[in-house]
């Protein structure tokens, strides 16, 4: 099955699955489904199935962005005003759905919160301190120094900010993966225990033990600061990166200085947190599109500075640019990125101010550096289709 039909399969199955039921084609393979039925009486939660349409009203809740996954598979409708096309994250993407084998893409669209499991988990529940979120060996050291490298160069309070991995083998640990199906989509404590043995006995046998980059296809940062929310009181500011992120800037040939250019995005929105930058006038799509751009200027600025990561600016902005292509044409869409071509312009926009530091090595301060974006902002979203 290809990639097109095969996410029209999704859709398909999201419609059925929000009403409790899978579509008889897309019958089971091998694997339980346990969690369409009740089964024993639960002593609280909901025995409803998880579906894909709640994935991004979830990731809102944290005030994080949906896995890549999400958006990428779903970039298929046509930009309109804007110049965009399929992209090497579509193709990447694409080529680890083709490689699932029946039982394994069965399974996976009738439990689409796996796309989300790692994450949850590691947001909820990571530690910089325990070795079960830590970064992966073939990058600790980079993305290491990358983290204490860009705490010093930024004004603000990032004493708290923890860095550490989010790791698709979550799911092989039944217990781990009830906690998330609980605590994040309210399951009962019986429906919970079912579905995630049904997830640990899947991944025992595919899915590369949990292990396939789709599952952890995301970086990003969170704060709970502000927040009622009662699941995230204590849980201290990170930085989060999922293995899958980092194979996916390897495949696309942006490994060596693709995972520190994130770093200087996602920190970007920690400057932002402290500087309580996310207040504008501006509302849905272009609200999102102003915030995303912003930390793309907050990156680049700090990977091409003298006194940041000090990379070759020519070399950034090609990497910026292939891993860029996350950014989107949905620009109605309350989750909207910016366009490639605008990521682009933010980001080289930024490399320049970088390099006209006078004197050679001045840091400007965060402030001062948002208040010089906003006045950029109306040039660098301007609509680029002939």
């Amino acid at each position: 099955m290809n990639l097109s039909t095969r996410w029209l399969a999704v859709l398909g199955a999201s419609a059925a699955l929000a009403l409790g039921a899978a579509p008889s084609a897309l019958a089971d393979t091998g694997t339980a489904a346990a969690s369409t039925s009740t089964g024993a009486a639960a002593t609280s939660g909901t025995d409803t199935t998880p579906s894909p349409a709640q994935a991004d009203s979830i990731a809102a809740r944290f005030g994080i962005e949906a896995s890549l996954a999400h958006g990428a598979l779903a970039r298929a409708i046509n930009p309109g005003d804007y110049q965009c096309a399929s992209t090497d994250l579509d193709a990447y993407v694409g080529s680890l759905i083709n490689g699932f084998s029946d039982t394994e893409w069965n399974f996976l669209i009738r439990h689409t919160e796996m796309l989300d499991i790692p994450t949850y988990d590691a947001l909820l529940h990571g530690s910089d301190t325990d070795p079960r979120y830590a970064l992966r060996p073939d990058y600790r050291q980079s993305l290491t120094q990358t983290f204490r490298d860009v705490k010093r160069f930024w004004d603000i309070n990032s004493s708290d900010i923890e860095l550490h991995a989010m790791h698709g083998s979550v799911m092989q640990d039944p217990e781990r993966v009830a906690r998330v199906y609980r605590e994040v989509y309210g399951l009962s404590p019986t429906a919970a225990a079912a579905r995630a043995q049904d997830v640990a006995n899947a991944v025992s046998t595919g899915f590369d033990g949990g292990d396939n980059p789709l599952f952890t296809l995301n970086a990003f940062a969170f704060t709970a600061q502000g927040d009622p929310d009662p699941l995230v009181q204590g849980v201290p500011d990170k930085l989060i990166f999922g293995d899958g992120i980092l194979d996916a800037l390897q495949a696309m040939g942006i490994g060596d200085v693709g995972p520190r250019a994130v770093m200087g995005h996602e920190f970007g929105h920690h400057v932002q947190y402290e500087d309580n930058l996310f207040d504008s006038p501006l509302t849905g799509a272009e609200a999102t599109r102003r915030t995303e751009l912003m930390a793309d200027a907050f990156g680049t600025y700090f990977a091409t500075h003298a006194r940041g990561l000090a990379l070759n600016t020519k070399r950034v902005l090609q990497v910026e640019k292939s891993f860029y292509e996350v950014g989107d044409c949905y620009y109605t869409d309350p989750g909207h990125h910016g366009t490639p071509n605008q990521r682009l312009r933010a980001s080289t926009w930024a490399a320049d101010v970088a390099n006209a530091a006078r004197p050679q090595g001045k840091i400007l301060p965060s402030l001062t550096f948002a208040d010089m974006f906003e006045k950029e902002l109306p040039a660098i979203v301007a609509p680029d289709a002939g």
